[in-house]
Order: structure tokens, then C-alpha cells, then sequence
């Protein structure tokens, strides 16, 4: 019984964390939240590099939600309007629209930063808004993968032999 409760834990920390690796909150935190849950529910712990291995790939993923977006913003022309703008616009249009006012939220949020507070010309801010948008969703493929690393590593660790 204990069993099915702790992979029931695991499963619902892992599940909220990959949502986390889509919609701008720390996905990754669950993610790994969930692997510290179910080793002190199940009493098996993989060998201390492995926590450290998990915890860099956290923090890989959380710089991978920040630089990716800065560089996609930077890369077509924008600035800090266009970053906050977009981090701005994807929770207003994920509340909005969930979960379809991702995308279009993140565009108008870099596109209205980048002409109200930058004061940049409509094209600017459009290629702006673009770059925000695509660097987002590389961020988002990142996380996404490394999230699928963190429970690979894990998994592997406890049932592969990795100890």
C-alpha cells in the first residue's frame, strides 16, 4: 500500500513539474521535490553524485527558462521591455486563455513592452515580439528535456545500477 501511495506522489510531483516546464513557474523544482519524496517514502537513496548531478540539471533548466528568452528577445532586437513583457504576457494569457493564451500572450507582452516602455516602432517591436516567442519556446524544449533527464538519471540510478 505504502508502495502505490509513494509512486502516486511521484507521479502527481512529476506531473505538476512538467507542467511547470511549460507555464513560467519552477517545474523543475517539483520534478526533483518529487525524486527526494519518493526516496524518503521508499527508504532507497541513489549515491550523493547523483543528488548532485539532479541538482545541476535543476538549475540548468532554470537558467534555460531566463537565457533563452533574453536571447531570443536580444537576438532579434529587443531589450529588458520586450523580456518582461513576455513573462508578463505569458501568466496574463495563460490565465486568460489557458492553456492555448500561451504563445499569444508571450508575442503581445514583448511587442507591448517593447512600444509602450522601449519606445521602439511597430517593425522593431514586432521582430521583438518574435524573437521573445521563439526564444520561449526553445526555453520550453530545454526544459522539457531536461526535465526527462532529471527522471531518467533518477530512475536509473535507483533501478539500473547506477548506485
Amino acid at each position: 500500500m505504502w508502495d502505490i501511495f509513494s509512486v502516486c506522489v511521484w507521479v502527481l510531483m512529476l506531473g505538476i513539474g512538467f507542467v511547470g516546464c511549460v507555464l513560467p513557474y519552477p517545474g523543475h523544482a517539483f520534478i526533483l521535490g518529487g525524486c527526494v519524496l519518493f526516496s524518503a517514502m521508499q527508504g532507497q537513496y541513489p549515491a550523493w553524485y547523483v543528488w548532485g548531478v539532479l541538482a545541476l540539471l535543476a538549475v540548468a533548466g532554470f537558467l534555460a527558462d531566463n537565457l533563452f528568452a533574453l536571447l531570443g528577445a536580444k537576438k532579434f532586437g529587443g531589450g529588458k521591455a520586450a523580456i518582461w513583457g513576455t513573462l508578463i504576457g505569458v501568466i496574463i494569457g495563460t490565465l486568460l486563455f489557458p492553456p492555448f493564451g500561451l504563445i499569444p500572450g508571450a508575442f503581445i507582452g514583448a511587442f507591448a513592452g517593447e512600444i509602450i516602455v522601449a519606445r521602439k516602432g511597430i517593425a522593431a517591436s514586432a521582430n521583438a515580439g518574435l524573437g521573445a516567442v521563439l526564444g520561449y519556446l526553445a526555453g520550453v524544449i530545454a526544459k522539457v528535456l531536461l526535465g526527462i533527464a532529471i527522471v531518467a538519471v533518477y530512475a536509473y540510478s535507483l533501478w539500473g545500477g547506477l548506485v
